[in-house]
């Protein structure tokens, strides 16, 4: 693959997704501060511990750079796809559908696995607690999800705008902070959650389109070091990129403006580096190790705090020494603690790094056509996957069948239903692309999993008037919208064939 690629792409690309996702699996095993005692197990952050350790998430915190070049990518895609007469449902199957085969397996092994031990009566004090902490890094993945199904619109804008649209995404990010820190008005700060990590997205753009030149490069990469040092000295803002529990508030829930002064530093930065970069990368070696990463970056991301739960349950009951924090002896196992892990996420990604692979080597060509119907189901059902997605994220992956679960927006979730969510969202999405007959079996399908879902909603509510009324009713009725979306779209593509 490394030999056969052709010319034009830009490797750097490639190069930065990969290093990206590679620093946040290093970091979260850097940071993790982990003591045994008698079989328990208890962990804390160095970030915290460690006095000005905090400095390193002004490098390490690489989120936006992964939103950056997924912009880049997404314009790609989405030329390609316009060129094709694919349109928005064959776009969004084929972004979607990369991120959700592993993300379906690593849910799936999770459930079976928390399922039975909790019918064992074993899993109170040690699965629940592990399966809330390796399913919550999904947040990411529901957001980038979000940003993927508005790219199309975001690439108009872009198109029509170019970078005032970018301007325009940056006076409203300041203006909720405004709000938020200048008139204490907290709630609105979830504003910046889409709008900072689009802004993001959409800077990928720009790349893609070749206005971020080296002169550009260096007016973002100052500008943006000159503002987070003015925002974290002169504001309210916490030192730290990542949330912690001495900080009044996290910088990155929701994203404040010190993101946006990260964001530009880091791009900055990296756009310089993109020629010698990119020269090193023309060697068929390293372009091939970065063609290995890209090819299971994924199952990496979802397995790697697994990968850190299986090394404490070995090495600590083994006598893995437990100095302090930031002592020299705790500075020098860094690196056998890290090696450990790399082994056993190396295992992980063996066993079950093919199902993304699979995606990449015999990639779906989805049908084209559909019109407005299989748009709009291919929309929804990819909200139904953000929603599955965010759920288990927020929640976990522990008393499947429980009513107990976490609120997003106005829609109560619990494990079951963000399975169901998952489902739906599949056949929807896999339905806005197929041929007719396979949409009919996708309507189909789509109906049993919503009647399934208000049977057990009305059995967990027990028919009684709750203070959940409204959130259950708001949920029921998007899942109307998406029934009959679904059978718009199967009998747009049946009247397709029969014409």
């Amino acid at each position: 693959m490394a030999r056969e690629t052709p010319p034009d792409r830009d490797r750097y690309v490639d190069f930065l997704r990969g290093f990206s996702i590679c620093v946040v699996v290093l970091g979260h095993w850097l940071i993790a501060v982990v003591t045994w005692q008698g079989g328990e197990v208890a962990g804390t952050n160095a970030l915290e511990q460690i006095r000005g350790l905090w400095a390193a998430t002004w490098v390490l915190q690489v989120m936006p750079l992964f939103f950056f070049v997924g912009g880049f990518s997404n314009l790609r895609s989405w030329r390609a796809s316009v060129r094709r007469g694919g349109g928005y449902p064959a776009f969004l199957h084929g972004r979607l559908s990369r991120m959700m085969r592993p993300t379906g397996v690593f849910l799936g092994i999770g459930l079976v696995v928390t399922v039975t031990l909790d019918a064992l009566n074993v899993a109170d004090n040690v699965v629940f607690p592990a399966s809330t902490l390796i399913t919550r890094p999904l947040w990411f993945l529901g957001v980038y999800m979000i940003v993927v199904a508005l790219a199309p619109l975001m690439i108009a804008l872009h198109e029509r705008y170019g970078a005032r649209a970018v301007l325009g995404l940056a006076v409203v990010a300041v203006a909720v902070d405004v709000i938020r820190f200048g008139l204490d008005v907290g709630a609105v700060g979830y504003v910046n959650y889409p709008v900072v990590w689009l802004l993001a997205h959409q800077m990928g753009f720009l790349y893609a389109d070749g206005a971020l030149t080296r002169r550009v490069a260096a007016v973002l990469g100052a500008g943006g070091l000159a503002a987070m040092l003015a925002l974290v000295n002169l504001g309210p803002y916490p030192g730290s990129m990542v949330g912690l529990s001495t900080d009044e508030f996290s910088n990155m829930d929701p994203p404040t403006l010190a993101i946006l002064a990260l964001m530009l530093w880091q791009i900055g930065l990296a756009m310089l580096l993109r020629g010698p970069v990119s020269r090193w990368l023309a060697g068929v070696r390293a372009w091939a190790g970065v063609i290995l990463v890209n090819s299971v970056i994924m199952t990496m991301f979802l397995w790697h705090l697994t990968a850190m739960l299986l090394g404490i349950g070995i090495l600590f009951p083994l006598g893995f020494p437990q100095p302090d924090a930031g002592t020299a002896t705790w500075w020098l196992l860094r690196p056998v603690w890290v090696l450990v892990l790399v082994v056993l996420l190396a295992g992980f990604v063996a066993l079950f790094g093919r199902f993304e692979q699979r995606g990449l080597l015999k990639p779906v060509t989805p049908a084209t056509g559909g019109g407005a119907p299989a748009a709009a189901a291919a929309a929804v059902g990819a909200a139904m996957l953000v929603m599955g997605v965010l759920g288990f994220a927020m929640g976990g992956m522990h008393q499947l069948f429980s009513t107990e679960g976490t609120d997003l927006i106005v829609f109560g979730l619990n494990p079951f239903q963000n399975v169901l969510h998952l489902l739906l969202g599949g056949v929807l999405l896999g339905a806005s692309v197929r041929p007719a007959p396979v949409v009919r079996a996708g309507a189909a399908a789509a109906a049993v999993v919503l009647a399934a879902l208000a049977v057990v909603g009305a059995l967990m509510d027990g028919g009684a008037l709750t203070n959940r009324l409204a959130a259950d009713l708001a949920d029921h009725v998007f899942h109307g919208v998406a029934a009959v979306l679904a059978a718009a779209a199967a009998w747009a593509a049946g009247s397709a064939a029969a014409a």
